[in-house]
């Protein structure tokens, strides 16, 4: 018999509530519990299947020490694949070749986010942290140019497109528990003694933020949707180019003096 999660009882009028239903010794179908006819009727138009998605965990933990699963409600189809696609997308650029627990601890580190009080209240807000910068982005790949030189290979991204929507749906990967940081084994980045370690899969090393800001009651940044602020030019990787700031003549003048007097000194 197919598995799929049951709707929360207080869902808004418009609310989507992404469902993964498998069958036994079929191929997995991705249904939507909508509360909503016509978006119901928009949605059974398009192609339903996805093969070979693992079964889901129980939605609800009964230990309010745990993590507790997200469950995406978006106020549109369209927000709803907005999420899926950003969530994908950094499974992808970030773990495509991490092992199936690395990838789930990916999407896990995403959607903690998505709940802490200190990161954007969505899922591509939080994938998309900056992307319009050339450094500072909070996942790289949205920033450094890897969307353009590493462009999506369709095949295994379509793969990997039912680990975020199991994530959006409740998957909870308890292995990273609140962790909301994570990184690769060979690097040592300048926030690490702000977190504390929580565990390694694969090359990444994901951490959660010390004291009571690590503990599962600290996730509690209600989610905003808004999937669709995030512009399609930051999923094509259009980063922007960056802006020169105008230099009005006499402090360029200076500044060719200085130089001119560092170099007669040198040479003194």
């Amino acid at each position: 018999m197919p598995r799929a999660l049951a709707a929360p009882a207080t869902l808004p009028a418009r609310a989507i509530v992404l469902s993964f239903g498998l069958a036994l010794g079929a191929s997995a179908s991705v249904m939507l519990q909508l509360s909503s006819p016509l978006i119901a009727a928009a949605i059974a138009a398009r192609p339903p299947t996805i093969a070979h998605a693992p079964r889901l965990r129980p939605a609800l933990s009964p230990n309010p020490g745990e993590v507790q699963p997200f469950v995406l409600q978006a106020a549109s189809p369209a927000e709803a694949d907005r999420a899926v696609h950003c969530l994908t997308d950094a499974i992808y650029y970030e773990a495509a070749t991490e092992p199936v627990e690395g990838q789930r601890a990916v999407a896990q580190v995403v959607l903690n986010r998505v709940r802490d009080p200190h990161f954007p209240k969505s899922v591509c807000g939080v994938v998309y942290e900056g992307w319009q910068r050339h450094t500072g982005c909070q996942f790289s790949f949205t920033c450094d140019g890897s969307i353009r030189r590493r462009r999506a290979v369709p095949a295994l991204w379509t793969e990997l497109r039912p680990i975020a929507m199991q994530a959006l749906n409740g998957y909870v990967e308890r292995n990273v528990g609140t962790a909301t940081h994570y990184y690769a084994q060979y690097v040592r980045p300048n926030w690490v003694r702000s977190v504390a370690r929580v565990t390694e899969i694969g090359q990444h090393i994901f951490c959660r933020w010390k004291g009571r800001a690590g503990q599962p009651a600290a996730l509690d940044q209600t989610y905003q949707g808004g999937e669709l602020k995030v512009a399609d030019a930051a999923l094509a990787g259009q980063a922007p180019a960056p802006v020169r700031t105008a230099v009005h003549a006499p402090v360029r003048l200076l500044a060719q003096a200085l130089v001119r007097t560092r170099h007669h000194a040198r040479l003194a």
